[in-house]
């Protein structure tokens, strides 16, 4: 730790900390949550029993994240009931990871190389089931040397008889800097392949989500399209879903987000070689209001891919905060 920091302060809460509670009333009751913040004002909430995804996320006081009518609803409801589409009655927060062997709609899919003789094909709910999953705390805390805000979990999808495969997550921000970082990787700790497919929706909210947002970064024939769209709510606006394949068009920066009225700017990165397609979901309906930025691998059936057993993939990505 700094010397000249220690003179002025004992506790490095003056300028940072992260803290693991519990919500004790609402639909989240009884969950976990880290609650974290920096010296520079940037401030998040990892939901641990969802996932050990971000469910809160704001800079200097501006909310960024988006809040679902959901609530964080918490035990989760089976992704698998309503015919597949039970993520819907999840669905919340910033940082929603889908996977890990499906994400999209439901879809019936061959599991026979599962090896079960009664068991051939099975129904992947919408976006997977690993955002339902409660993690495994690994640590958390402040880091006096590295001066890092540092956090870690794992969580595990499985089934007898079908997928054994765990994600591990790190999470760290500088106590002093702008950048937080999530390091992930998917690892099948099954003796036979896995389907495996990986997306992170990072949900944007209001009041950074707002008419005054401006979208950066990506090829100009797609932000045309973003654009053609006003960024307001409407009662009779469903969703609408537009993707670019980064090895047909890549794009040469981060993907920016910047929002004058709130004076806030945020910029993603992440590997367009492991995560190559990136969507962007518009869900403007009155009373939803989102904008998802969604870097994704391939999906089956054409590009679809299979975790050996031991096998591993990491992802990243990195968010940028700054003041307009």
């Amino acid at each position: 730790m700094d010397i000249e920091l220690q003179r002025r302060t004992a506790d490095l809460r003056s300028v940072a900390d992260i803290r693991l509670t519990s919500l004790e009333d609402g639909p989240g009751r009884g969950q976990r949550l880290l609650i974290a913040r920096n010296a520079h004002g940037v401030a998040f909430e990892v939901a641990v029993d969802k996932g050990f995804d971000i469910a809160g996320l704001s800079f200097r006081g501006t909310n960024i994240g988006w809040h679902s009518p959901v609530q964080m609803a918490f035990p989760t409801h089976d992704p698998g009931s309503e015919e597949g589409w039970g993520f819907l009655r999840n669905f919340d927060g910033f940082m929603v990871t889908c996977g890990l062997d499906h994400y999209s709609r439901p879809l019936a899919v061959d599991v026979s190389h599962y090896q079960h003789p009664h068991v051939t094909t099975r129904t992947m709910p919408q976006h997977g089931r690993i955002s339902t999953e409660k993690a495994r705390l690994l640590g958390y805390g402040v880091d006096r040397e590295t001066l890092d805000i540092v956090c870690e979990g794992s969580v595990r999808q499985a089934s007898v008889f079908g997928e054994t495969l765990e994600l591990r997550r790190k999470i760290t921000l500088p106590v002093f800097g702008s950048d937080l970082t999530v390091e992930d990787t998917v690892i099948n700790h099954a003796f036979r392949p896995s389907d495996h497919a990986f997306m992170y929706h990072l949900n944007f909210g209001y009041p950074f989500l707002d008419d005054t947002l401006a979208i950066g970064g990506l090829p100009d024939p797609f932000l045309e399209e973003l654009r053609a769209v006003p960024c307001k709510p409407n009662d009779d606006f469903a969703q609408k879903v537009d993707v670019v394949d980064s090895r047909i068009t890549p794009h040469d920066s981060r993907v920016s987000l910047r929002n004058d009225r709130c004076g806030v700017t945020i910029s993603l990165g992440y590997s367009q070689d492991s995560l190559p397609k990136l969507a962007v979901w518009r869900a403007y309906q009155s009373g939803v209001f989102a904008l998802g930025i969604e870097p994704r691998t391939d999906l089956r059936p054409a590009h679809g891919t299979f975790l050996q057993p031991g096998e591993s993939r990491s992802y990243s990505l990195v968010l940028g905060f700054a003041s307009i």
